[in-house]
Protein backbone atom coordinates (compact mmCIF):
# COMPACT_ATOMS: atom_id res chain seq x y z
CA UNK A 1 0.00 0.00 0.00
CA UNK A 2 1.54 3.91 -0.61
CA UNK A 3 -0.83 6.79 0.52
CA UNK A 4 1.92 9.29 -2.36
CA UNK A 5 -0.67 12.36 -3.36
CA UNK A 6 -0.12 13.74 -7.04
CA UNK A 7 -3.02 16.51 -6.61
CA UNK A 8 -2.34 19.52 -5.18
CA UNK A 9 -2.24 19.52 -1.12
CA UNK A 10 -4.28 22.37 -0.19
CA UNK A 11 -3.95 21.44 3.19
CA UNK A 12 -0.58 22.13 3.66
CA UNK A 13 -1.31 25.75 2.82
CA UNK A 14 -0.85 28.14 5.38
CA UNK A 15 -4.40 30.09 6.36
CA UNK A 16 -3.50 33.51 3.85
CA UNK A 17 -2.52 31.23 1.00
CA UNK A 18 -5.53 29.09 1.51
CA UNK A 19 -8.00 32.58 1.55
CA UNK A 20 -6.32 33.56 -1.64
CA UNK A 21 -7.45 30.30 -3.45
CA UNK A 22 -11.26 31.34 -2.21
CA UNK A 23 -14.25 33.40 -2.55
CA UNK A 24 -16.28 34.72 0.75
CA UNK A 25 -19.68 35.91 0.90
CA UNK A 26 -21.02 37.42 3.84
CA UNK A 27 -24.79 37.63 4.59
CA UNK A 28 -26.79 37.53 7.94
CA UNK A 29 -27.78 34.38 9.00
CA UNK A 30 -30.99 33.52 11.70
CA UNK A 31 -31.04 32.02 14.82
CA UNK A 32 -30.46 33.45 18.47
CA UNK A 33 -29.39 36.77 19.60
CA UNK A 34 -32.46 38.95 18.84
CA UNK A 35 -32.19 42.01 18.08
CA UNK A 36 -27.79 41.97 18.06
CA UNK A 37 -28.53 39.01 15.51
CA UNK A 38 -29.53 40.88 11.91
CA UNK A 39 -27.63 44.70 12.11
CA UNK A 40 -24.23 43.47 10.47
CA UNK A 41 -23.40 40.25 7.83
CA UNK A 42 -21.82 38.47 10.25
CA UNK A 43 -22.17 34.78 8.66
CA UNK A 44 -19.64 33.62 6.44
CA UNK A 45 -19.79 31.55 3.92
CA UNK A 46 -16.37 30.39 1.91
CA UNK A 47 -15.65 28.95 -1.18
CA UNK A 48 -12.67 27.16 -2.45
CA UNK A 49 -12.59 27.91 -6.24
CA UNK A 50 -9.79 25.05 -7.28
CA UNK A 51 -12.25 22.71 -5.57
CA UNK A 52 -15.59 24.06 -5.46
CA UNK A 53 -16.02 22.82 -1.75
CA UNK A 54 -18.47 25.27 0.19
CA UNK A 55 -18.08 26.15 4.32
CA UNK A 56 -20.08 28.54 6.09
CA UNK A 57 -20.04 29.51 9.91
CA UNK A 58 -23.00 31.51 11.28
CA UNK A 59 -22.72 31.19 14.71
CA UNK A 60 -20.74 34.22 16.23
CA UNK A 61 -21.97 37.72 16.30
CA UNK A 62 -18.05 38.62 14.77
CA UNK A 63 -17.30 38.33 11.32
CA UNK A 64 -13.68 37.47 12.39
CA UNK A 65 -14.40 34.40 14.27
CA UNK A 66 -17.06 32.75 11.67
CA UNK A 67 -14.04 33.37 8.85
CA UNK A 68 -12.16 31.45 11.30
CA UNK A 69 -14.64 28.81 11.74
CA UNK A 70 -15.21 28.87 8.38
CA UNK A 71 -11.85 28.11 7.40
CA UNK A 72 -11.47 25.36 9.64
CA UNK A 73 -14.29 23.95 8.68
CA UNK A 74 -13.29 24.10 4.69
CA UNK A 75 -10.06 22.70 5.77
CA UNK A 76 -12.39 19.64 6.90
CA UNK A 77 -14.36 19.49 4.21
CA UNK A 78 -11.34 19.35 1.38
CA UNK A 79 -9.62 16.68 3.67
CA UNK A 80 -12.93 14.29 3.60
CA UNK A 81 -14.07 15.30 -0.12
CA UNK A 82 -11.01 16.13 -2.41
CA UNK A 83 -9.12 13.15 -3.07
CA UNK A 84 -5.66 12.86 -4.48
CA UNK A 85 -3.81 9.87 -6.55
CA UNK A 86 -2.72 7.15 -4.46
CA UNK A 87 -0.75 4.10 -5.70
CA UNK A 88 -0.54 0.87 -4.04
CA UNK A 89 2.46 -0.56 -3.53
CA UNK A 90 2.37 -3.48 -0.50
CA UNK A 91 5.91 -4.73 -0.71
CA UNK A 92 7.41 -1.01 0.34
CA UNK A 93 4.56 0.74 2.44
CA UNK A 94 5.67 3.79 4.90
CA UNK A 95 3.22 5.55 6.42
CA UNK A 96 3.31 9.40 6.22
CA UNK A 97 3.73 11.64 8.90
CA UNK A 98 0.24 12.81 8.40
CA UNK A 99 -1.41 9.83 8.86
CA UNK A 100 0.88 8.54 11.27
CA UNK A 101 0.38 11.62 13.63
CA UNK A 102 -3.68 10.71 14.01
CA UNK A 103 -3.57 6.80 14.55
CA UNK A 104 -3.80 5.17 17.78
CA UNK A 105 -0.36 3.53 17.48
CA UNK A 106 1.07 6.69 18.96
CA UNK A 107 1.44 7.84 22.07
CA UNK A 108 -1.04 9.64 23.24
CA UNK A 109 0.34 12.35 24.20
CA UNK A 110 1.89 13.05 20.69
CA UNK A 111 -1.34 11.91 18.19
CA UNK A 112 -3.28 14.68 17.11
CA UNK A 113 -6.63 14.94 18.35
CA UNK A 114 -10.03 16.15 15.77
CA UNK A 115 -9.29 19.83 17.15
CA UNK A 116 -5.91 20.00 15.88
CA UNK A 117 -5.07 22.07 13.00
CA UNK A 118 -2.79 19.30 11.07
CA UNK A 119 -5.79 16.62 11.91
CA UNK A 120 -7.59 16.77 8.64
CA UNK A 121 -4.10 16.26 6.61
CA UNK A 122 -4.21 13.57 8.49
CA UNK A 123 -7.61 12.39 7.55
CA UNK A 124 -7.40 13.19 3.77
CA UNK A 125 -4.55 10.63 3.61
CA UNK A 126 -6.33 7.81 5.26
CA UNK A 127 -9.47 8.35 2.95
CA UNK A 128 -7.17 8.41 0.07
CA UNK A 129 -5.79 4.74 1.60
CA UNK A 130 -8.97 3.42 2.31
CA UNK A 131 -9.90 4.92 -1.58
CA UNK A 132 -6.92 2.93 -2.80
CA UNK A 133 -7.25 -0.09 -1.16
CA UNK A 134 -11.37 -0.28 -2.29
CA UNK A 135 -12.77 1.00 1.15
CA UNK A 136 -11.53 -1.99 3.05
CA UNK A 137 -11.09 -1.47 6.35
CA UNK A 138 -9.05 -4.81 6.75
CA UNK A 139 -6.59 -4.51 4.24
CA UNK A 140 -6.14 -0.44 4.91
CA UNK A 141 -5.57 -1.74 9.05
CA UNK A 142 -2.97 -4.24 7.16
CA UNK A 143 -1.19 -1.33 5.31
CA UNK A 144 -1.31 0.68 8.77
CA UNK A 145 -0.36 -2.27 11.06
CA UNK A 146 -3.55 -1.73 13.15
CA UNK A 147 -5.91 -4.22 13.75
CA UNK A 148 -9.26 -3.60 11.98
CA UNK A 149 -10.97 -2.78 15.18
CA UNK A 150 -8.40 -0.08 15.89
CA UNK A 151 -8.79 1.42 12.69
CA UNK A 152 -12.58 1.28 13.06
CA UNK A 153 -12.33 2.83 16.55
CA UNK A 154 -10.77 5.81 14.84
CA UNK A 155 -13.19 6.15 11.66
CA UNK A 156 -16.30 6.03 13.73
CA UNK A 157 -15.10 8.54 16.71
CA UNK A 158 -15.12 11.55 13.96
CA UNK A 159 -18.69 11.75 12.95
CA UNK A 160 -17.92 13.55 9.00
CA UNK A 161 -15.54 10.94 8.98
CA UNK A 162 -17.68 7.85 9.43
CA UNK A 163 -20.51 9.54 7.04
CA UNK A 164 -18.17 10.40 4.49
CA UNK A 165 -16.70 6.77 4.48
CA UNK A 166 -20.18 5.28 4.92
CA UNK A 167 -21.36 7.17 1.82
CA UNK A 168 -18.47 6.10 -0.48
CA UNK A 169 -18.89 2.41 1.06
CA UNK A 170 -22.92 2.69 0.19
CA UNK A 171 -22.47 4.08 -3.42
CA UNK A 172 -20.60 0.57 -4.33
CA UNK A 173 -22.99 -2.06 -2.65
CA UNK A 174 -20.68 -2.31 0.45
CA UNK A 175 -22.32 -2.39 3.93
CA UNK A 176 -21.88 0.70 6.19
CA UNK A 177 -19.75 0.80 9.33
CA UNK A 178 -21.50 1.59 12.35
CA UNK A 179 -20.68 3.54 15.51
CA UNK A 180 -19.78 0.66 18.62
Amino acid sequence: CSAGGEGADYLALEDEKLWQQCDMETFRASGPGGQHRNKVDSAVRVIHKPTGTVASATEQRSQHENRKNALKRLRSKIALKVRRDTDIDTADFQVPEQLAAILPSRAKGKRFGQKHREYPRGIQVLVDLLVANNLSVADTARCLNLSTGALSRLITADSDLLKEINQQRQSKGMRPLRKN
